[in-house]
């Protein structure tokens, strides 16, 4: 059965005819929003009148509702580096990416999740530079089918993450030195045991496109707590949880703790972090990979505003439009069969 996201609400003034509106009502981290159109006087609306409702004004309660949430969310942050109309846009997604979520059954829900682990494994390892496309994640991830011509690591890159999500759905804490090991020691399984959840000891690692020293190795536990606790204190004061996780992921990379497996912990302590406040997750695909590695650099430069930018501009390009057209086309839809009504909510 679909979640409930609209309702009919019944005014009846002292004097005159019953009101009847459609109502969207909604809450995240605590902020609730109501907005509602009104319908019509008088006689309830049938069934079938509500029905045409629904699918005439829903999706302008949508965006007048995901606009009053940003609206009032945004005065709350502090930032240092986004703009308030950037914060605005990253707000309105977090209301709109819950409201996709509401209106999907189970079933549609849980293959939607599925598209999207597929297409953040991929992207994610290739990065790294795996081969696999996203036919081939899907078929090995889901349909256990190895492609021919494929290396043992890469084959085990794909499939740690099978573990990984595993473990990050049982996982509701704080991130933690503990959090990133276990990360590391899943994503690293098969592929270099020896080091899989240990920090590296040697010092002659880098980046490639990163010219500045990494951290010591004897300094590595010292420097993760550090910007793990400027993390914590920052979101304690209200900085805003984007740009937070976007700075941690990158001074993250910057000391590269791990021998291996730098990007593919990082990325996935970031989307952590953004899940945890109901943002939605990053995709790294190909096609936005240059974005990606440019936005990384303006860090190395000391450009964090510009570096912030950089990543606002992906997840707004990722996500607005995406959503905007899947709420629309859900409201669109007819209701399906063992779905819930409007006319079972009547208040």
């Amino acid at each position: 059965m679909g979640r409930r996201p609209y309702r009919v609400e019944v005014s009846i003034p002292t004097t005159g005819k019953a009101k009847y509106f459609l109502v969207k009502e909604s809450q995240i981290e605590g902020q609730r929003v109501k907005v509602k159109k009104f319908l019509c006087s008088g006689n309830p609306p049938s069934a079938e009148e509500l029905e045409n409702y629904r699918r005439s004004y829903a999706f302008d309660l949508e965006l007048r509702a995901a606009k009053q949430f940003s609206d009032i969310i945004t005065i709350n942050f502090q930032t240092e580096h986004l703009t308030n109309e950037q914060i605005n846009e990253i707000e309105v997604i977090r209301f709109l990416y819950k409201s996709v979520r509401d209106l999907f059954t189970k079933q549609e829900l849980e293959a939607y999740e599925r598209d999207f682990e597929i297409n953040y494994i991929q992207g994610t390892t290739s990065i790294e530079g795996n081969t696999f496309s996203l036919k081939e994640t899907k078929d090995l991830i889901y349909n256990k089918i190895t492609p021919k011509g494929k290396s043992l690591r890469e084959i085990n890159e794909i499939q740690n993450f099978k573990n990984v999500k595993k473990y990050r759905e049982l996982y509701f804490g704080k991130v933690t030195i503990d959090f990133i090991k276990n990360l590391h020691a899943i994503i690293m399984h098969n592929i270099d045991d020896d080091s899989a959840g240990y920090f590296r000891r040697a010092d002659n690692v880098g980046i490639v496109g990163y010219d500045y020293p990494l951290t010591p190795a004897i300094e590595i536990n010292k420097e993760l707590n550090k910007i793990l606790d400027f993390y914590d204190e920052r979101i304690k004061n209200r900085y805003h949880p984007f740009e937070e996780a976007v700075m941690f992921h990158y001074f993250f990379e910057t000391i590269h703790p791990f021998a291996d497996g730098n990007g593919r912990v990082g990325r996935e302590t970031f989307n952590y972090m953004l899940a945890k406040y109901k943002y939605p997750k990053f995709v790294f695909p190909s096609r936005d990979r240059a974005k990606y590695i440019t936005a990384l650099k303006l860090g190395n430069e000391g450009k964090y505003s510009e570096m912030v930018t950089y990543f606002a501009d992906i997840i707004i390009e990722q996500n607005l439009n995406l959503l905007k057209d899947t709420i629309r086309k859900l409201i669109e839809m007819p209701v399906k069969s063992g779905q819930t009504r409007l006319t079972e909510f009547f208040v």
